[in-house]
């Protein structure tokens, strides 16, 4: 795992800078081609320039030369070439397979890597590695992030452990030299690493080589310079042989070869250790915009790009979840179906689609796609539910009645209490009322292997314990029974696992569940509601809320602020002239408009509290002068509505938050913020397979910045995160919670999340791109955004804020039984997979690629050394660890290190800080 340490073998601790000695120097001049699946044209447009137009061309010029080579990156389009082209295919096949082609990178598609979920990145190796080597007998080992917008701190583990030895990326660096360097993830793995200074056309215009060649010379680490020929579906130069030519004979004590990044890497690798070189170790993310360009304002390009991609990938992660307990059950597993799903996720997560930045012909394919998504996961994730029952009532002795049964569904790998909503139907006359539900069993109770009771079975007094419920919807047949009802309430359902719940029709009060009663409440103090996590005080003027702790120390004052902003940028940037709002709803702003709250109401449950808003934005108000004095008579030119719900519940620590935007205001950005009592120059960000910190106020950062400190990108304080942030100090905290909405900043002590960016062009000034007007990403529509609020002490480890936002993220699932399901009986409650502690967190349980076995997925998430336990329903038959490749390799821990045990149905084993451990078991 230490990639240092293995690359610098026999030196002896010697340390020697490198000399670039300009007679020793080699130039590694790279053609390739980058392909973009959609961007400015379309597929079937970069289709046919990739593969009639380039390949065909690169194919010709293999023929013809002995020295010339070609990279491909993605196989992506390799799998169409082979479709389509099967003559041309076969000749790709001879010269990947006589090194003549490289495949670097090697991915199904070059995905964003700060977007998408954790497992999405490593499906996207998985996909396109196997594919390489199945078709062509050859393994990856240079990762090539030609155009990724930034890489996340955990990549050089996900790399090392997917088999890449190398890294050459283009985009993010901190540092400018040298251009070679040893880049270490957040969990310690580190993987040699060049970024690429003048980018992938360093060695574009044939004419300007020796001006590429001194800025590269004067910035590497060693002799050995990499120079990429090619650009984004670039025709191939057929000159390229004479100009290397013309070149050696011009400049003797500079060599220039035509080669490939292994040729480069190898060669830099051979350097280092025959003269001592020691790198520079650089860590954590590659997310600077210092010296290249990494576009944070796309994260909220597109927003339903981003809420679709979220939602998708957490079903399908459910999905599969749920497939392979069926598959340990029964051996059925729908891997055509499943696989069609991850294409279209790997398909969105591309690093020109999920970030929103091509015209909008582009996006018609991944709306289709969405389309089928929603139609599939809709069939098949409930269908698997029901069959997982249906195999489990085979054990027998279990609850035999469906009547009034409702069977909860929990997809994390530790015990969760969470709110649940389910729709019911009964006969008529079967039931006049809804007053309760009874939970039933403990998970656990009866098991496959062991159908007798547990010895945790819940004692009688326990069982005839009774939850409250909310009814939300319901109807009645004419004899006043119920025909229909849906019902809200907060469930305790086992780890990876599920329990049963029976409508109880009479509650007598000493059955009601009085511990829990005694210990959680719910009430309205004045404007004020208090439960014994927090209070959360309400603005009915503004539609705003304070949070405070029991004790009422603040926390957040007027959070939950629509804040509207001009919008002058485009795909890429935000732009706007002027640093103060157009207006928010706590009254900052441009002094002719306002946000008015037109309905305000709090609806009661003995479970929750649903805070409901409406308020709309008016361009003007009149009177618009002196307003403090004279109450506003006309208000004239609504462009945005704003429909709010926030949600608290009695027995869950965290507020809910469904903001509804109906946008109607071109170039606007619309960001939601929570002013707050903390007090810290760094806040902490979720990634994937782990957490970063960041700094706060960036956004001054860049206004101080003097023109001799001029960056490539000026820094505007706004990152990506993936599921949560966290704002604390050493006392308290507030971890905001998104579903989908990634783009954040902290400026003067304010959480802000950005909720959409209204935009008219793809890129404003021909930069970044061709000035091609994108209507549709005005986002002239409505949207619905879903986020939570965590107050807490302590910081974010305290707090177990990842624990909370996976919650969030992924819902219960519920439905009411049928005699059919209950045919034989089945356990009232179980657990299928628990990892323990929580800060171990499950994120890929999967059948392997190859054959029957199971692949477990997990990974540290708080940066600590942990014992971790993982327990199984079925005792495996075998239990090995694999990388993501689901292969043994030389980087996991020696087995002393890892201590791993398997004693039954449990496995133990040691986890390092933030590491990602996959695990392949046989049943």
């Amino acid at each position: 795992m230490d990639y240092a340490g293995a690359l610098y073998v026999g030196v002896r601790g010697e340390r020697r800078d490198a000399v670039m000695e300009d007679n020793a120097c080699h130039i590694f001049l790279v053609p390739h081609t980058h392909y973009d699946a959609i961007w400015v044209l379309t597929k079937e447009d970069y289709f046919y320039i990739n593969i009639v137009l380039i390949l065909r061309e690169v194919v010709a010029l293999l023929r013809r030369s002995p020295e010339y080579k070609f990279l491909i990156e993605q196989t992506f389009l390799l799998e169409e070439v082979e479709r389509r082209y099967p003559r041309l295919y076969e000749d790709l096949r001879r010269f990947i397979r006589e090194g003549r082609i490289e495949i670097a990178d090697g991915e199904y598609l070059m995905p964003d890597t700060m977007l998408p979920q954790e497992e999405t990145l490593v499906r996207e190796i998985l996909v396109g590695k196997r594919y390489v080597r199945e078709k062509f007998g050859v393994d990856v080992e240079v990762m090539w992030q030609a155009d990724a917008f930034g890489l996340n701190a955990q990549l050089p583990q996900i790399y090392r452990k997917s088999g890449y030895r190398y890294v050459a990326f283009r985009r993010g660096s901190p540092e400018r030299k040298p251009s070679e360097f040893l880049w270490e993830g957040i969990d310690g793995t580190r993987i040699l690493a060049h970024w690429m200074p003048l980018g992938y056309r360093a060695g574009l215009d044939l004419t300007r080589l020796d001006e590429s060649y001194n800025v590269l010379r004067e910035l590497a680490a060693t002799p050995n310079i990499l120079m990429p020929s090619g650009s984004g579906g670039m025709l191939p130069q057929p000159e390229t042989i004479d100009v290397v030519h013309a070149w050696n004979e011009k400049n003797p004590e500079v060599k220039m070869r035509i080669a490939t990044p292994s040729e480069f890497f190898h060669a830099l690798e051979k350097y280092i250790k025959e003269h001592g070189v020691q790198l520079p170790i650089r860590k954590g993310e590659m997310y600077s915009g210092r010296y290249s360009m990494v576009f944070p304002s796309c994260s909220s390009s597109r927003m339903w790009l981003k809420l679709g991609l979220r939602k998708y990938e957490s079903n399908l992660l459910c999905c599969e979840r749920w497939a392979t307990v069926l598959h340990i059950l029964s051996g059925y597993y729908p891997s055509d179906e499943l696989n069609d799903c991850w294409r279209m996720i790997l398909f969105t997560a591309f690093h020109d689609v999920i970030p929103g930045t091509g015209m909008d012909e582009g996006y018609k394919e991944v709306r289709r796609n969405f389309g089928y998504l929603e139609t599939k996961q809709s069939d098949i994730f409930p269908g698997l539910l029901r069959e997982v029952v249906s195999e489990l009532r085979r054990v027998g002795g279990g609850i035999s009645s469906a009547s009034r049964r409702i069977i909860v569904f929990n997809h994390l790998s530790w015990e969760v209490r969470n709110w649940v909503e389910v729709e019911l139907s009964f006969k008529r006359g079967e039931i006049l009322s809804i007053n309760g539900l009874r939970p039933l069993g403990t998970e656990n109770e009866r098991s496959p292997e062991n159908p007798e009771k547990s010895p945790h079975e819940r004692s009688p007094q326990e069982r005839e314990e009774v939850i409250d419920v909310e009814i939300m919807k319901f109807s009645r047949y004419e004899d006043e029974s119920l025909r229909y009802a849906r019902i809200g309430f907060v469930a305790s359902v086992p780890p990876m696992g599920y329990r049963v719940y029976e409508v109880v029709e009479d509650v007598p009060e000493q059955r009601r569940d009085k511990k829990q009663r005694d210990k959680n409440f719910i009430r309205i103090v004045g404007n004020t509601i208090e439960t014994r996590f927090f209070k959360l005080r309400i603005d009915p003027e503004h539609a705003l809320i304070d949070v405070l702790m029991p004790d009422n120390e603040v926390l957040c004052m007027w959070g939950n602020d629509i804040v509207l902003e001009e919008e002058a940028g485009d795909l890429y940037y935000h732009r706007q002239s002027a640093d103060t709002p157009l207006k928010t709803e706590s009254g900052d702003g441009l002094e002719f408009g306002s946000f008015r709250v037109e309905n305000f109401r709090i609806v009661k449950s003995p479970l929750r509290r649903v805070v409901n808003f409406e308020s709309r934005y008016y361009s003007l108000r009149w009177p618009y002068k002196l307003t403090h004095k004279f109450e506003p008579i006309i208000w004239r030119h609504n462009f945005l509505t704003c429909i709010k719900k926030i949600i608290v519940y009695k027995d869950i620590p965290r507020i809910d938050f469904i903001t509804t935007i109906e946008d109607k205001h071109p170039r606007a950005r619309v960001r939601v913020r929570f002013p707050t009592a903390v007090r810290s120059s760094e806040y902490t960000c979720e990634c994937q397979f782990g957490a970063v910190r960041r700094p706060t106020d960036m956004f001054y950062f860049g206004k101080r910045l003097s023109s001799a400190d001029k960056w490539e990108e000026e820094p505007t304080g706004i990152f990506p995160s993936l599921r949560w942030i966290d704002y604390s100090d050493e006392k308290k905290g507030l971890t905001v919670i998104n579903r989908g909405i990634p783009e954040n900043e902290i400026r003067d002590c304010c959480i802000y999340l950005t909720l959409l960016r209204s935009v008219f062009m793809l890129s404003s000034d021909g930069k970044t791109g061709p000035a091609i007007p994108v209507p549709e990403a005005r986002e002239l529509r409505r949207y619905v955004f879903k986020y939570a609020l965590y107050p807490h002490k302590g910081d974010w480890k305290d707090a177990k804020s990842f624990k909370h936002a996976y919650e969030f993220n992924y819902d219960f699932v519920a439905f009411q039984m049928n005699d059919e399901m209950m045919a034989n009986g089945i356990p009232p409650a179980f657990s299928f997979l628990s990892i323990a502690p929580e800060n171990v967190i499950l994120t890929a349980f999967k059948r392997a690629e190859d054959g029957n076995a199971v692949i477990l997925r997990f990974y540290e998430a708080e940066g600590e050394k942990t014992k971790a336990k993982i327990t199984l329903f079925k005792q495996p038959k075998s239990v090995e660890e694999v990388n993501l490749m689901e292969e043994r390799c030389d980087e996991l821990l020696s087995s002393d290190e890892r201590e791993m045990h398997v004693n039954g149905k449990e496995i133990t084993l040691n986890v390092r800080p933030f590491e990602i451990v996959t695990l392949k078991l046989t049943f």
